[in-house]
C-alpha cells in the first residue's frame, strides 16, 4: 500500500483521474451524466462513472447520504483515483432569505453544526482550483449565476425554523449532510477542493417531518419506503411530488453549472 498525504493508505495501482466529483444521490447528477455520455467506472463498489474532463479523465462517484458515508467514500476515491481536484456537489437547503429554489451556491466556507448543543465548528478546506470570484464570473457570463455561501453540514436533516444563533450569523448559510466530510478529506490529502450546491428548499420551507425523521444513510429512500410513507398517509404524496420536482430543477441547474465550471478548472 502507498501512503497518501495525511498518512492515509492508497492503492499502489490506482487509476489516475484528473477530476473527481462526489455527490450523495443519483437524482442529483442524472442530467450531467446523460449530457456527458458518462460510462461506468470502477470505484471499489461505489456507483461511479467516467467522463471527459478537458484533456484528461473525470470521475463521478455516489457517496450515499450522511457525513460518515461521505467521509469513507472520499478516502476510497482518493486512494483509487488519485484525483488532482475534488468537487463536492448536490442539493442544499437555504436557511435565510435571499436564496431561492434553483439558486446555485459556491462554497466559500465549511462548517459542522450540532443542533443539540448549538456547537458550530469551521472545517478547514484547501483552496479551490481557481478563485471563486473567477468561477462566479464565468457562471454569470454563461447565464448560470452562482452566489458564494457558507456550507453547513449536520448529522441529520434539521428543522430550520428552530435554529437561531450561531447559524444566522453566517453569510448565506446552506444546509447539507456531506460537504464537511469531503472538504476535510481533501484538506488532509492536499487536493484542491470546490463545493457547489443548488437550493431545493428556501428559507421558510421545511422538509416534511416524515422525511426529516425517516431519512437513513445511504442512497436515498427506495420504492418500498416511499410506498410505506404513502400507505401511512396518502396526503404525503403532494409534498413528495413537490420535492421531486424541486430536485429535478436543481439537478438540471447543477448540470448546467458543471458544463461551465469544468472547462475552467
Amino acid at each position: 500500500m502507498a501512503l497518501l498525504a495525511g498518512g492515509r493508505p492508497g492503492s499502489a495501482g490506482a487509476l489516475r483521474v484528473h477530476l473527481a466529483l462526489l455527490a450523495a444521490l443519483s437524482l442529483e447528477v442524472r442530467p450531467f451524466l446523460r449530457a456527458g455520455r458518462a460510462r461506468p467506472l470502477a470505484a471499489g463498489g461505489l456507483p461511479a462513472w467516467e467522463f471527459q474532463a478537458g484533456e484528461g479523465r473525470g470521475g463521478l462517484a455516489l457517496t450515499g447520504m450522511g457525513e460518515e458515508a461521505a467521509r469513507q467514500a472520499a478516502w476510497q476515491i482518493i486512494g483509487l483515483w488519485q484525483p488532482e481536484i475534488m468537487v463536492s456537489l448536490g442539493f442544499g437547503g437555504g436557511l435565510l432569505p435571499g436564496l431561492a429554489p434553483g439558486q446555485l451556491v459556491l462554497g466559500a466556507s465549511f462548517w459542522r453544526y450540532d443542533p443539540e448543543t448549538g456547537s458550530l465548528e469551521e472545517v478547514e478546506a484547501p483552496a479551490p482550483p481557481r478563485p471563486l470570484e473567477e468561477l462566479a464570473g464565468g457562471l454569470e457570463a454563461a447565464g448560470v449565476p452562482g452566489a458564494a455561501g457558507s456550507f453547513v453540514s449536520t448529522a441529520g436533516i434539521i428543522h430550520k425554523e428552530r435554529q437561531g444563533e450561531p447559524l444566522r450569523r453566517l453569510a448565506q448559510p446552506v444546509l447539507d449532510l456531506e460537504t464537511a466530510a469531503v472538504a476535510a478529506a481533501a484538506k488532509d490529502a492536499e487536493i484542491p477542493f470546490l463545493a457547489l450546491r443548488v437550493i431545493t428548499d428556501a428559507a421558510g420551507e421545511e422538509i416534511p417531518d416524515f422525511l426529516r425523521e425517516g431519512w437513513e444513510p445511504g442512497y436515498g429512500p427506495g420504492l418500498s419506503q416511499a410506498l410505506g410513507w404513502l400507505a401511512a398517509d396518502p396526503r404525503r404524496l403532494g409534498p413528495m411530488l413537490h420535492l421531486w420536482r424541486r430536485g429535478r430543477l436543481a439537478a438540471r441547474r447543477l448540470a448546467a453549472a458543471l458544463q461551465v465550471l469544468l472547462p475552467l478548472i
